[in-house]
């Protein structure tokens, strides 16, 4: 009976790890995405340190260029804001984006806040289960393009999304708009 014992607490505590080191250094900070004007104290005191997208990894100046882009195409009067954090995550750089995007919508005044981290050099997805493990529990809902996978959670956190993708190097729709590897991503969105 010990031996049993001790095989379900082996199992409990392999299923606690995080399913990549990335999801340790992401979730402190961007658990917390609801409240946009705690998330850079948050990333500094987690380990992450800012830097400029100048003094970034092009391919993530031009993914978050990208994005500010979309954001103000489909919303011309929309104001973006946020900061870039990076850190070593098994010996490779990887980087945190915080953004809060502005709007009025009908009159009413809209906030979209993300916080999203990028390993573009993951060499792997975490499996289904390690993820599903570390989150808690299982993915509202899952899709794919190619060889590319994302795993949804809404909520995840009270008034929280988030989103796990990982994206292959050969991926065709992945090398069109420039994203590869591991990307977390949460989300929080309302009116104010």
């Amino acid at each position: 009976m010990p031996a049993l014992a001790a095989l379900i607490t082996l199992a409990a505590a392999a299923q606690a790890q995080p399913p990549a080191p990335l999801f340790d250094a992401f979730g402190p900070v961007c658990a917390g995405v609801r409240n946009f004007d705690g998330l850079a104290q948050a990333a500094l005191g987690a380990g992450w340190a800012q830097v400029s997208e100048a003094d970034a990894d092009p391919r993530i100046a031009a993914i978050l260029a990208k994005g500010r882009d979309a954001v103000t195409r489909e919303e011309p009067t929309s104001v973006t804001t946020g900061a870039l954090f990076r850190r070593k995550v098994d010996g490779r750089d990887v980087y945190l984006a915080t953004s809060r995007v502005t709007m009025k919508i009908d009159g009413a005044n809209w906030f979209g806040n993300g916080c999203r981290a990028y390993d573009l050099d993951a060499p792997a997805a975490p499996s289904v289960q390690a993820a599903t493990a570390w989150v808690g529990t299982a993915p509202t809902a899952t899709s794919a393009s190619g060889n590319a996978a994302k795993l949804s959670w809404e909520p995840w956190q009270d008034g929280v999304t988030l989103e796990i993708t990982y994206v292959p190097r050969d991926n065709p729709l992945g090398a069109q708009y420039g994203i590869q590897g591991l990307v977390l991503v949460s989300q929080a969105m309302g009116g104010f």
